[in-house]
């Protein structure tokens, strides 16, 4: 739960705050506001956890051990667009949780999609393998923000630009660019732009997109029980990390539900 989520998850919570003295009566209106963001930042201080007013795993787990029970905090944009899908909302949380974290703004270069995409023109372009098996990188100077935008400054043609944006992964669900290229066609330069404005609308916009794409991704999806592994191999490609990726999705998702 963060600032501009609405709900009785929210009223819980700061009920839970008002209890333990971070904010005042009266005040468990249901909207996470800026007395609420405040409340949950005095919490986190207390409980010397990470003070970022974002009530998340690690300050609703500390406050778990305190007694408080809320359920697992859907973030009401996943609701809506699981439902829109017709998959499940506890499906959709956990894949947050694998890919960023929830972190909305998340941006991840991919530099060996630039280099096969883009080949000697590349070179410019730092990349490290990892191993002959699992191409991609994972040394964070070569994945950052920082090296996206490094990248993106390069060069000025809209092929680089382009190039770029669809090698690199974005938002909540980590999406690959070409859906972010197509929601804002035009100019790459734009369509960054246009992520940074608002990241969390154009997340869920973007694994709307994805799944739409994906007919298999979706059967997986709306099968009962979840179809992990057939899942994973659509979303994230059938090499050697499937087994890894399917097991942290599973246990994702376990979380999401034992919390529910």
């Amino acid at each position: 739960m963060r600032r501009g989520h609405r709900g009785e998850h929210v009223a819980k919570w700061q009920r839970f705050l008002i209890e333990h003295g971070h904010l005042a009566d009266g005040e468990a209106d249901g909207s996470f506001g800026p007395k609420t963001h405040e409340a949950t930042r005095s919490f986190q201080a207390v409980e010397r956890i990470e003070v970022d007013g974002v009530a998340g795993q690690m300050t609703l787990g500390a406050a778990a051990a305190l007694g408080f029970q809320a359920g697992y905090p859907h973030n009401p944009l996943t609701v809506r667009t699981a439902n829109s899908l017709g998959i499940p909302v506890d499906l959709l949380s956990a894949f947050v949780l694998v890919e960023s974290g929830g972190k909305p703004g998340s941006v991840r270069m991919e530099p060996h999609l630039a280099h096969r995409k883009l080949g000697a023109r590349a070179r410019t372009i730092p990349y490290t393998p990892q191993s002959e098996r699992k191409r991609w990188s994972l040394v964070r100077s070569e994945t950052s923000r920082d090296a996206f935008d490094s990248a993106m400054a390069t060069h000025d043609d809209q092929e680089w630009k382009e190039a770029i944006v669809e090698s690199s992964s974005f938002g909540l669900f980590q999406v690959l660019g070409g859906a972010l290229l197509r929601l804002f066609p035009g100019d790459a330069d734009e369509a960054v732009q246009a992520f940074d404005d608002d990241p969390e609308v154009v997340s869920y916009a973007l694994v709307s997109d994805w799944f739409r794409r994906s007919p298999r991704a979706m059967a997986a999806a709306k099968a009962d029980p979840p179809d992990i592994v057939r899942l994973v191999r659509a979303y994230n490609g059938n090499g050697p990390n499937v087994s890894n990726y399917s097991r942290k999705l599973t246990n994702a998702l376990i979380r999401v539900r034992g919390m529910g």
